[in-house]
Parts: structure tokens; sequence; C-alpha cells
């Protein structure tokens, strides 16, 4: 049942890494003419491409693979409110 545990905790980290992915790229679409705008769509990239990884990895039943691809992300996603979010908050 642990094992489970981690699979839900892992699934739930990812899930919400990539919701501060759309959340960004929804501030970005707001703030085209900005230079943050460029910076924060590469983070999102290289993000994006962890965060494949660890789905692929999960998928294998390479847990311990995928929360590895999951610890490289990191975060200091935009809101629409334009404030950032604490990048603290996930363990980074």
């Amino acid at each position: 049942m642990r094992k489970n545990g981690q699979h839900e905790r892992l699934t739930a980290d990812i899930s919400k890494r990539i919701d501060d992915a759309a959340e960004t790229l929804r501030w970005c679409k707001k703030h085209l003419q900005e230079r943050k705008a460029s910076d924060a769509l590469r983070l999102v990239q290289l993000n994006l491409a962890y965060l494949a990884l660890a789905l692929d990895w999960q998928m294998e039943g390479e847990s311990d693979k995928a929360r590895a691809s999951v610890d490289h992300v990191w975060w200091q996603a935009h809101r629409e409110d334009y404030e950032i979010y604490d990048s603290s908050m996930l363990g980074h």
C-alpha cells in the first residue's frame, strides 16, 4: 500500500507542476512584450521536458527515476495577479 501512496503522490506532484506551467503560459500570453515572458517560456519548456520524462518513467514502473525527474523541475511560476509563486513550496 505504501507503493500505491507514493504513486499517488508522484501523480499529484506532476499534476501540480503541469498546472503551474499552464498558469505561467497564460501569464506569458498577457505579457508578450516583456523580457520576462521569453525567460518564463524557456523555463516552461525545460520543466515540461522533465515532466514528460517523469511520466515516461512512471508508466514504465520506474518510480524512483520518475521522482528524480520531477525533482529537477524548478518553478517561479507567474500568476494572473502578476505575483510569483514561492518556489520554496516545491522543495527547491
